[in-house]
């Protein structure tokens, strides 16, 4: 059982009507009609739960007739939501849901640390497979079907059909041309991976990362690879999200390092813009790196961009996915933004919120929802090549995981290519071929 102490500091729970109430309505999708089967479910409400660190997950049995809602027959949900380890029918499946969907462990963590921004490796002791299932959607699907069972029902009929599964493919245009600050970020990239691949005892992969450090710092290939990303897409029938930078501060050393360096102003990204408007994707901001708590100037650069698209942009994500539980939506819902795609790891593929749905997040210090939709992230390039570089078979095999999981729950997730990458100085292009497959098969 959960602890009965409260060491979550100034976070607290809402009630559990107020849980239930808000997994009920960021899951509707699963129960677009007869929700009430489901929320007069019989569920063994954990009161006054308190919730403890480092996450721990438990894995719940399920009843021979929704196995298939689970992996292996199998649901994990944080220790804090059982009465009795191991048995269905002691679970608090309301709470489970909500610490999971609203990263409620994750939130406490940074009430007493400070955010981690978008790097897993920072929480310390977490039970790592909260994010490598879509365990909400999972909970939602068991629900949906127990609540059938219970009225002696077929699930479709109660609630209607199951969702169309959706990958939403996004670009951040971080750059389209390269720059000297890139050379140097990307060049001392590749080094670290080649120092690690001496490291292994891995001098072929170490010396193809010093040659591709030697390419990034003295190459003078082309960026602009924004046309053939689109033509790529057209012939795929995919309408994909593209991010721009629109920051028009002056270059500070930091932004100067961290930031892309383009206006998105210029003739050529405006023309790009246009060509993109006529295609039908979306337009989206990439607000700056040190913009994640700070409505306005999120709002300065939301302004800008749109006086470049000559439309309005109501969606980001957040560059290098800066990002804090508890300021970074705010931020956004005060500048205007209606959806944001920032939930992710840097460091690795995963649901953060072992969710694949958009909802509209738990703002605890008001007792109620944010305004604006989040969607999760859940695979970006670089976690393939940079992070955790691995062959092409097993490249494919990660990625299609994760478009597998989200058919498999009838889920909603994005995923992420830069653009630049498609260039030979990183190679990559092969990678995002393969993606565009996967999901244009899925579709």
């Amino acid at each position: 059982m959960g602890p009965t102490s409260m060491p979550e500091g100034g976070l607290r729970l809402p009630s559990p009507e107020a849980v239930r109430e808000h997994v009920l309505f960021s899951l509707q999708r699963y129960w677009p009609s007869g929700q009430q089967a489901v929320a007069d479910l019989p569920v063994r409400v954990q009161s006054g739960a308190g919730v403890d660190l480092p996450l721990r997950l438990v894995a719940v049995r399920l009843p021979e007739w929704g196995r298939a809602c689970g992996v292996d027959g199998h649901i994990l949900v944080p220790r804090e939501a059982c009465h009795a380890e191991g048995e269905w029918q002691e679970v608090d499946w309301w709470l489970a849901a909500f610490l999971l969907l609203e990263g409620w462990h994750e939130r406490i963590w940074e009430d007493r640390h400070g955010p981690i921004h978008s790097y897993s490796v920072r929480l310390k002791g977490w039970d790592e497979r909260v994010w490598q299932h879509a365990w909400v959607n999972r909970i939602a699907l068991f629900l949906r079907l127990w609540a059938a069972q219970a009225g002696g029902n077929a699930a479709e009929p109660l609630f209607g059909p199951l969702p169309v599964p959706e990958v939403l493919m996004t670009h951040d245009v971080d750059a389209i041309a390269k720059t000297v600050s890139i050379r140097i970020k990307q060049g001392a990239f590749n080094l670290v991976n080649a120092l690690r691949a001496l490291v292994r005892r891995d001098l072929g992969a170490a010396g193809a990362r010093v040659a591709q450090s030697w390419r990034f710092l003295f190459g003078r290939e082309d960026w602009w690879t924004l046309d053939a990303l689109l033509g790529l897409e057209r012939r795929h029938h995919l309408r994909a999200r593209y991010h721009f930078y629109a920051d028009r501060r002056p270059k500070t050393p930091k932004r100067w390092l961290f930031d892309p360096d383009y206006d998105v102003a210029s003739p050529s990204v405006r023309g790009f813009l246009q060509r993109l408007g006529v295609s039908g994707a979306e337009i989206g901001l990439h607000p700056s790196f040190d913009s994640w708590q700070t409505a306005t100037s999120i709002g300065e650069q939301k302004a800008y961009l749109e006086a470049a698209a000559e439309r309005s942009c109501t969606v980001c994500r957040q560059h290098w996915l800066r990002f804090s539980w508890h300021e970074t939506w705010r931020a956004q819902d005060g500048a205007g933004i209606r959806e944001d795609t920032t939930l992710m790891f840097n460091d690795r593929p995963g649901l953060r919120n072992a969710s694949a749905v958009a909802w509209r997040p738990w703002r605890a210090e008001l007792g109620a929802t944010h305004q604006l939709l989040a969607l999760p992230t859940v695979i970006m390039d670089s976690h393939y090549y940079d992070y955790r570089p691995m062959t092409s078979e097993a490249r494919r095999e990660a990625m299609e995981h994760w478009v597998t999981e989200c058919r498999a729950v009838c889920g909603q997730v994005a995923v992420l290519w830069h653009p630049h990458t498609l260039t030979m100085d990183y190679g990559w292009r092969e990678g995002f071929e393969e993606l565009v497959a996967m999901i244009a098969e899925e579709r």
